[in-house]
Formats: C-alpha cells, sequence, structure tokens
C-alpha cells in the first residue's frame, strides 16, 4: 500500500464517528513487517493515534525493532509447539517467533501471543500457556480457527472451543495473563465497530468474513452499517464468519 493511501485510509478511519471511547488502527496482513516503508507506516500511525498496534508472524521483528516504543502492542502469532508451528507455517518459523518475542520481551516493547487452535494444535495449549508466561506477553489472543480455504486444517466446534477457552482464561489469570471475549462469542461487528482495507484498496466488512463493502478513495463512513451501528447491534456470527462451523 503506498504511504499516501495509508495516511489517507487512517485518517479518514479515524473520522468516521464510531460510538467508541477510542479507535485504534491495527497494522496486519500478511505480514505488515513486510513493506519496504514500514518505518515510515509506523511513524504515520503513531502521529495520528499515538501509538502502532499490529499483528506480525514474528520473523522480521529483530530488522524492525527500533520502530517499536514500549507503549505499542505487538502481537505475534504462534500456532503451537515447534513441531506443529513449523508444520503450518514453514520449517524454522517457530524459533524465529519465538526469538521475536525475546527480543519484544528483552525491550520491554508491550506484546502478546495469537494462537489459532484446531484439531491439529489443541494438544499444544499448555504449550502455548507456558510460552506466554515465560516470555511475560501481556495476553493472550485465543482465536478458533476458521476455514476459508482448504489447507488441510480442521476446525474445533464452537462450544469445544468457549470450553477451552474458560479453561486457559482460568489458568493465565494467576499469572495475570489476560484472555479477551471477542465478536466471536458476542456477536457479529463486522462493518459495524471495524472495517479492514487491503493493499489494493479494496474495503472488507473484516478480515474473517471478507464481504467486499467497498473501494478506496470511498469515504469509510460511507460503507459501514450505520443502522446497527445506531442501534448498538451486531449481526449474526453464525451468518458470517462462522457460517462454516459447527455449533455443538
Amino acid at each position: 500500500m503506498p504511504l499516501d493511501m495509508v495516511r489517507n485510509v487512517c485518517a479518514d478511519f479515524l473520522d468516521t464517528g464510531f460510538p467508541l471511547p477510542e479507535n485504534t488502527i491495527i497494522l496486519s496482513g500478511g505480514d505488515p513487517l513486510l513493506h519496504p516503508e514500514f518505518t515510515e507506516i509506523c511513524r504515520i500511525v503513531r502521529e495520528l493515534c499515538g501509538r502502532v498496534v499490529l499483528s506480525t508472524n514474528g520473523i522480521r521483528i529483530p530488522e524492525v525493532i527500533d520502530a517499536f516504543q514500549a507503549s505499542d502492542s505487538i502481537q505475534v502469532s504462534v500456532d503451537g509447539d515447534r513441531e506443529a508451528h513449523d508444520s503450518i507455517r514453514g520449517e524454522g518459523s517457530y524459533e524465529k517467533a519465538v526469538g521475536g518475542l525475546g527480543i519484544l520481551k528483552a525491550r520491554r516493547i508491550n506484546h502478546s501471543i495469537s494462537f489459532t487452535v484446531n484439531k491439529q494444535n489443541v494438544k499444544c495449549i499448555d504449550h502455548i500457556i507456558d510460552l506466554c508466561r515465560k516470555t511475560e506477553s501481556s495476553l493472550l489472543n485465543f482465536n478458533l480457527y476458521q476455514p476459508i480455504q482448504d489447507n488441510g486444517l480442521e476446525p474445533l466446534t464452537f462450544t469445544q472451543w468457549v470450553t477451552l477457552k474458560n479453561d486457559v482464561r482460568k489458568k493465565l489469570k494467576r499469572h495475570r495473563i489476560q484472555v479477551f471475549d471477542t465478536c466471536v462469542e458476542k456477536g457479529c461487528i463486522a462493518g459495524i465497530l471495524g472495517i479492514s482495507v487491503l493493499p489494493d484498496g479494496t474495503y472488507w466488512d473484516c478480515s474473517r468474513n471478507q464481504k467486499i463493502v467497498g473501494k478506496y478513495p470511498q469515504r469509510i463512513k460511507n460503507v459501514l452499517f450505520w443502522d446497527l451501528i445506531h442501534q448498538h447491534g451486531t449481526r449474526d456470527q453464525f451468518q458470517t464468519c462462522c457460517k462454516r462451523l459447527f455449533y455443538g
């Protein structure tokens, strides 16, 4: 995404009038650290909203570590132990992701772990809990794998995931590591309290549901679901991103 589009989209988003006390710009991907002008993107986002929030696979953290500040929020995706993670993301990627977490810890930069659970890596939950503790992560984003394309991974049922998440929350609470409820549990907010913008300027209602609702340079406020926003309502997650999941 060109830098002028980054600035314009971010400024437009912050001007949408979402009914929230605070709006957040999240850099994600793909992986945002691959952008050749990533450090400049951080400067733009920090200038507009005070800090950088991003989701990354962690591989390039050593190369861009000087772009981060202590108050930023860096989320690193880890898909299990070395065997499980490397089988999903490629050989050697686990070591680099964990190494990135170690650097963030050493620099005292606020960081967290994102773990997306499926039938293949469900046995790694205790490993992820230990990793959160050892790397002093502030929270664990305990996600439910939702199949968008056939990649050999199998989802748990919604109920299985909720049960596991409650157990993980109890285990991490003693270490003061947070596990938040998400829109997957509370009701879909795609196009209501958020929107995703792709590098080509396409607007999705969210990165999970991936419904095209517009394209840059359309104003973001003109593509949101304002009826639901004014009602403080949500969409049925089992009609959007969870439509491919079994409930029980």
